[in-house]
């Protein structure tokens, strides 16, 4: 009886067992920020349609800026509205398949089908293919895709995101963290420089 007594006086431990919990991991707040990106067309006037990636709570920030020039690259039959209309979707989808991260999703240049083109390539991607690519490169602009991504991307022009192309074996390489970063302290666009632009393209975009 004395054994009970002592049992049901005992007092109770609160404290929660974590033994078999799991820690969750931390969470880069950087990579957090660059979730929920979302890309659109948008009217620029003239005839030019951009590309246009908004991070949540970002302002939106021209990625690439379709000319009536680009024909020269895709060829006639596609206008600047109806090239940005295959294009942004497909930078969209790589998005989601890499979970709303913006380091996962890369532009490059690469071959499909012996033609060099310019493809996203998500997490998911080992490589351009023909579901990933945006556009094929004609022969001549085949020669210089490095110059043709650094056009396209606008990254070459003052007050972009200049410096964010890199080459990985011969593959012109460019992030899409880079062209949305976060804005730093003097809320400018951060120089992550790793390979300079082989060219500065004064046109304005494609």
């Amino acid at each position: 009886m004395a054994h009970l007594q002592q049992l049901l006086t005992k007092p109770v431990d609160n404290t929660d067992d974590n033994s078999n919990s799991t820690a969750m991991p931390d969470v880069d707040p950087s990579e957090e920020a660059n979730t929920g990106t979302q890309f659109t067309c948008v009217s620029q006037g003239d005839g030019n349609v951009a590309t246009v990636g908004q991070r949540p709570g970002g302002e939106p920030i021209p990625v690439i800026i379709w000319t009536s020039a680009s024909l020269k690259y895709f060829g006639e039959k596609f206008t600047p509205q109806s090239r940005c209309q295959i294009v942004t979707p497909k930078l969209n989808a790589a998005v989601a398949e890499s979970g709303g991260s913006l380091k996962d999703v890369v532009l490059m240049s690469g071959r499909v089908r012996n033609k060099t083109v310019i493809c996203v390539v998500s997490v998911n991607d080992t490589g351009c293919d023909g579901n990933n690519t945006l556009f094929t490169l004609n022969p001549d602009n085949a020669k210089k895709p490095e110059e043709i991504l650094t056009q396209m991307m606008q990254i070459s022009r003052e007050g972009s995101s200049a410096g964010v192309i890199r080459e990985t074996k011969g593959r012109v390489q460019v992030t899409l963290s880079d062209l949305l970063p976060r804005k730093n302290k003097n809320n400018r666009v951060p120089r992550q420089i790793r390979k300079k632009p082989a060219i500065r393209n004064k046109s304005g975009g494609l």
